[in-house]
């Protein structure tokens, strides 16, 4: 393991750790519903955004980026965190008011 953070740095390593983790949630989500009735593919997918986007500023503080590439990189990581941001906007809207989110 101190091999791989020293190769690639401690943001990156996390974000492997943490991309395993989702695909491991999202291939066990039909198992999962089949067997307990628990749905985790959409906890999966968005664990897995988590640690692209975790990948992304590990990327960008690593290669010190400048210009076109940092810019470029800064507005995938943006598109990635909507969906994890309209969660947390009906995570808030539920808890306020104790009603779903009607999209």
């Amino acid at each position: 393991m101190k091999k791989m953070i020293e190769k690639f740095g401690k943001l990156i390593t996390a974000s492997f750790i943490i991309i395993g983790i989702g695909i491991i949630i999202f291939i066990l989500s039909f198992p999962l519903y089949i067997y307990c009735n628990i749905d985790t593919d959409i906890i999966g997918f968005l664990i897995i955004l988590i640690g692209l986007m975790i990948y992304i500023i590990g990327l960008i503080r690593r290669k010190k980026l400048h210009g076109v590439k940092l810019v470029a990189l800064v507005i995938l990581a943006s598109v990635l965190g909507v969906p994890i941001l309209s969660l947390i906007v009906s995570l808030i809207y539920y808890l306020a008011t104790g009603k779903e989110l009607g999209w």
